[in-house]
């Protein structure tokens, strides 16, 4: 096949064309952090508790032209992805000289269920690793042409980066290290121009450190309560292992072990060659990668806090990809590197059957991921009743009913609805028509949130209230003594075929007489 950049754009738009029609047709509803960012969005500010506000940014653009639905608050997530897979391909064709390292660097991601699910879930993982990717995208220009400007585009992309999530800032010490241990461009360490784009992008950052100078610093607090700090040194071989499994998981163990491979090759040579591009491409995936393995040892780590790894990862699969140059005659293409003939990649037909099952191996894990109920067509049923999409499904159904009881009660009377989590407050918000405001009341057994920054659940005094609380639960004692009384409304279940994936309780209380929260841990 000839792997030029016509099927790719070709591919990549077949691609996108079925997101958006994935989200345009609406499987699944918001998953819980999709609705509490759409929440941020309707309240833009300078940050929020745990995350910068450039989702929040990105969602409020497309819901201000779209509205209110899934489409529009997903819509982001589709076109960052697209634009990812051009700066792979961009990156893998100029690296490796081959359209087809091109091509299947860009398209990589499109068959990993990490990178899948986050091309339709509008998360701050989505800006993040676009900002990542241009601003690696960058410091590369700024090394080979040796130019100002791309020194501070890639200040630029690394201060929006750290707007997405603050991840971003490990980007640092990989662009350091390269610094350091290279031969041509180690110069640059004794010029401005990166301490310059250090400086853009802190004062890109800087809305951020105001608003938390004005919040008691509590996404400090948060961030070091999340990488476990108070718990110091220790070691934990469950949580590495979990770690390991998650990433086996996500990217698929094909595909996982294909890239560490194309990796340790590009390593051996980047190295042994001193050959640049290589090399960039090991300290911008490996030091992240080891990073979090090693923070693994020291407590939980979540599986896509890696996910930054893999953009540079994935370039080096076009190793596999020889350009087209002859061969040695045993299978092993050469590149002149200096004076020396260096091995490029091998195109044995063991190495082929093993790229081709990772490439089958990937598109099944997708499909799945996308369409769970193969499963039970398969007959796995267990399999498919444990499928991650279960969790973010019937939110729709539970809205419309707390909607029904919501508009009978505020006929007689002002009603408010609140819940004892962020999750369940954020998914009323977008479902209950009409977009009520919502509040997450503080009973002391949760850590800290947004809505606790936002308040205002005691200026509803004396108002009529729906309580909603997940699963078959009795009520708070704090909340029923807040009342003047609660009644408990049929238990909400909602089924998908005969599985059920959701059940609530839902209380109409009446007469608000205000309550007193309990302090929050902001971990």
């Amino acid at each position: 096949m000839n792997f030029n950049k016509k099927y790719f754009f070709i591919t990549l738009f077949g691609i996108t064309i079925f997101r958006l029609w994935y989200i345009w047709q609406g499987p699944f509803d918001l998953s819980p952090d999709e609705a509490h960012y759409w929440e941020w969005s309707r309240r833009l500010d300078l940050s929020y508790y745990s995350k910068g506000p450039m989702v929040a940014y990105i969602i409020a653009f497309f819901t201000k032209v779209g509205g209110n639905n899934e489409f529009s608050v997903r819509i982001g997530a589709v076109i960052i992805a697209a634009v990812v897979s051009i700066l792979l391909y961009i990156m893998a064709r100029d690296i490796f000289n081959s359209e087809r390292a091109g091509f299947f660097a860009g398209l990589l991601p499109s068959i990993t269920p990490l990178y899948a699910a986050g091309s339709v879930l509008m998360t701050t993982d989505a800006p993040l690793i676009l900002f990542w990717g241009i601003a690696i995208y960058f410091f590369r220009k700024a090394l080979l042409t040796r130019k100002e400007r791309y020194w501070y585009l890639t200040g630029i992309a690394i201060g929006i980066g750290l707007l997405s999530k603050y991840t971003m800032a490990i980007i640092f010490p990989c662009i350091m290290l390269y610094l350091f241990f290279s031969r041509d461009d180690g110069f640059w360490l004794r010029k401005k121009e990166p301490y310059i784009a250090g400086i853009i992008s802190f004062f890109i950052f800087s809305p951020v450190i105001i608003w938390n100078s004005q919040q008691g610093w509590v996404t400090v607090r948060h961030t070091m309560g999340q990488v476990h700090v108070e718990k110091g040194l220790m070691l934990s071989i469950t949580a590495l292992m979990e770690f390991l499994g998650s990433q086996l998981g996500l990217i698929t163990p094909f595909i996982f072990i294909a890239v560490i491979y194309s990796i340790f090759r590009v390593t051996i040579i980047g190295f042994k060659e001193k050959q640049r591009d290589y090399m960039l491409l090991f300290f911008t995936s490996v030091p992240v990668f080891v990073f979090f393995l090693f923070k693994s040892l020291q407590a939980e780590v979540e599986a896509n806090w890696a996910a930054p790894a893999y953009f540079t990862a994935f370039v080096t699969i076009g190793i596999y990809a020889c350009p087209v140059m002859p061969s040695n005659g045993n299978g092993v293409y050469e590149r002149f590197y200096g004076k020396k003939l260096v091995p490029l990649c091998l195109q044995t037909g063991l190495v082929k059957l093993g790229f081709a099952i990772m490439l089958a191996a990937g598109f099944l894990s997708t499909t799945v991921t996308y369409f769970p109920g193969i499963l039970k067509i398969v007959g796995m049923e267990d399999l498919e009743a444990k499928a991650p999409i279960n969790r973010i499904i019937a939110w729709k159904e539970l809205g419309s009913n707390v909607g029904y009881i919501y508009y009978d009660m505020a006929r007689k009377k002002e009603t408010f609805i609140f819940s004892d989590t962020y999750q369940m407050a954020s998914e009323l918000a977008f479902y209950v028509p009409d977009n009520p405001i919502t509040y997450n009341v503080n009973l002391g057994n949760r850590r800290m949130n947004q809505y606790d920054i936002w308040g205002g659940l005691n200026s509803q005094k004396g108002n009529d209230a729906i309580y909603v609380k997940g699963g078959d639960a009795a009520i708070d004692i704090m909340v029923k003594n807040a009342f003047k009384k609660c009644r408990r409304a049929p238990l909400f279940k909602a089924y998908r075929g005969d599985l059920l994936v959701r059940k609530a309780t839902i209380y109409r209380c009446y007469n608000f007489k205000g309550i007193s929260e309990k302090e929050v841990h902001v971990y």
